[in-house]
């Protein structure tokens, strides 16, 4: 080639390329099946039905089988409520899928008043854990003879025996009114005032309360002391001040109190 000659692909673009040797290649054209060659079935069709299948044996096993049946049942936070009481309200042998845990809810909430909540958590693959929340014991009410446990609320749990619950506010209602287990008998402001007596009460004066009872209705309440008289307080108004009235009469008029203490209306004390 000429140094002076320039080369150039254009000069090779209309000219074919031969193939070398003597060997043949044959590229069929591509077949595309829309159905099933040998049953005439769209190729498709045997796929869906094996994916159908696998699904129903899928939903069987876990719906149905015994492998997902409820063989445990964990119980966690009763003291007051028995166990037994609440695994009265849940079936074993149920489907845990299939279990309700709203309606089984429900029935524990209703089987006690000392149940405030509960809560049903799925253990996969067979067991149900089941964690209460319990009203806190706050005071003993006595009526007609009986005993009964109040909650925070003021609500009734139970009737209970003389002996339990002993380290309690034992509050004695001298009318005897009837008590309905479940309802709301005090309110909460009263439980509070009462605690707050029994908290402060010696504190304050150096006299033991030995007692609490109401006449009428639990606006007043009337604290029996060690000391050979009692103290009617008013359960509306503040307690620190109507106790710190107390401490001011029994330091000036000690001897002279026999009965009786009321510091119920502000600003007065009066004695027998």
């Amino acid at each position: 080639m000429r140094s002076s000659e320039k080369y150039s692909y254009s000069k090779y673009r209309n000219k074919e390329s031969v193939p070398t040797g003597s060997g043949k290649v044959f590229v069929g054209s591509k077949i595309e099946y829309t159905h099933n060659p040998i049953v005439n079935l769209p190729a498709k069709f045997w796929g869906n039905i094996f994916l159908i299948l696998l699904i129903l044996v899928a939903l069987w096993l876990i719906y149905y089988s015994s492998f997902f049946k409820i063989k445990e049942i964990i119980i966690e936070g009763n003291t007051l409520v028995p166990s037994q009481q609440i695994l009265n309200n849940v079936t074993t042998g149920q489907n845990i899928f299939r279990f309700s845990i709203s309606s089984a809810q429900e029935r524990i909430m209703e089987s006690s008043p000392m149940i405030a909540d509960v809560a049903i958590y799925r253990g996969i693959p067979n067991a149900l854990k089941i964690v209460v929340l319990e009203r806190k014991p706050q005071m003993v009410w006595l009526s007609a003879g009986n005993y009964y446990l109040v909650d925070d609320a003021g609500v009734v749990d139970k009737q209970i025996s003389s002996d339990e619950f002993v380290n309690l506010i034992h509050v004695s209602d001298q009318k005897n009114m009837p008590v309905k287990i479940g309802e709301q008998l005090i309110s909460a402001g009263f439980i509070s005032f009462a605690e707050n007596i029994s908290n402060k009460f010696f504190i304050i004066t150096n006299i033991h309360p030995t007692g609490y009872y109401i006449t009428e209705t639990t606006f007043d309440i009337y604290v029996q002391t060690d000391a050979g008289f009692y103290v009617k307080f008013d359960t509306i108004r503040n307690v620190d001040k109507q106790l710190e009235n107390l401490k001011n009469i029994i330091i000036a008029y000690r001897p002279n109190i026999h009965e009786y203490i009321d510091v119920r209306i502000n600003g007065w004390a009066y004695y027998k």
